[in-house]
């Protein structure tokens, strides 16, 4: 995990601690986080192209770059949920 990633999830972590989050506002981040994870799984698994032999290393690049997406995805869908309304960022 990269140092922004880091960053990331330890804001995550602080704002589920906070006193700012509501029932209303963990409600929507798991939503939100749901359509994500909904979202990445709807395409073509890419690891079952390459099953019983091995797979040419730029499918495997692939799939680690689109999984790397997905955290970031849920990452920013969690955080825009969870930040207080007065700091969220554009």
């Amino acid at each position: 995990m990269d140092q922004q990633a880091t960053q990331r999830q330890t804001e995550i972590r602080s704002l589920i601690d906070s006193d700012t989050l509501t029932l209303e506002r963990a409600r929507a981040a798991l939503l939100d986080l749901l359509d994500v994870s909904a979202s990445a799984q709807a395409g073509p698994q890419v690891t079952s192209y390459g099953f019983g032999m091995d797979l040419p290393g730029e499918i495997v690049d692939a799939e680690y770059a689109a999984r790397e997406a997905v955290g970031y995805a849920m990452d920013a869908a969690l955080l825009d949920a969870l930040r207080p309304v007065a700091t969220q960022r554009p």
